[in-house]
């Protein structure tokens, strides 16, 4: 399996020890805060939201992959960010089970709610797995070798490191 970090993190702002060492937003919770004397956006979030489910995509379709099961799922049972999800989505979301098998179709709206932090589970297949972690960290483990989306990815403005998924 070809395991890869894959963040909006430079690697070239870490120390020798993987520490982070640049004050960047982390989490859908930091909108509205002041970073490098500029107010993180909604609108700047979702630019980062959306290469992340890009980048899961490309990834699942490299592997010719149609679907995921959800492992280890947790759930808020509350929602902080009402106004970011319409009714639809936040009937998804209770309908949300561990072991579900969740169709390429239907991903995008359990990635977005991992990432902004109103579930946390393992999205698992025999040729793929998608880990997310804290402070925005995504592991990705891959059958297939990925260099044919790997600069796609890198283009929307995704860093990627080889790494092994702490969450194995």
């Amino acid at each position: 399996m070809n395991c890869l970090r894959v963040t909006k993190y430079n690697p070239q702002n870490r120390d020798r020890n993987d520490i982070y060492l640049k004050k960047e937003w982390t989490s859908i919770g930091d909108v509205g805060k002041i970073f490098n004397d500029t107010m993180f956006t909604f609108e700047s979030y979702l630019v980062y939201e959306e290469a992340y489910i890009d980048a899961i995509l490309r990834i699942m379709r490299e592997n010719k992959l149609k679907s995921f099961k959800i492992e280890a799922l947790e759930k808020k049972s509350y929602v902080n960010y009402n106004d970011f999800f319409d009714s639809e989505s936040q009937k998804y979301f209770s309908s949300l089970k561990n072991n579900m098998v969740i169709s390429i179709h239907d991903i995008t709206p359990i990635i977005r709610f991992t990432l902004r932090e109103l579930i946390w589970c393992k999205l698992i297949s025999h040729k793929m797995f998608v880990h997310f972690g804290y402070d925005y960290y995504m592991y990705i483990g891959s059958e297939k070798q990925l260099e044919n989306v790997l600069e796609d990815i890198k283009n929307n403005g995704l860093f990627i490191e080889p790494m092994v998924s702490p969450y194995m």
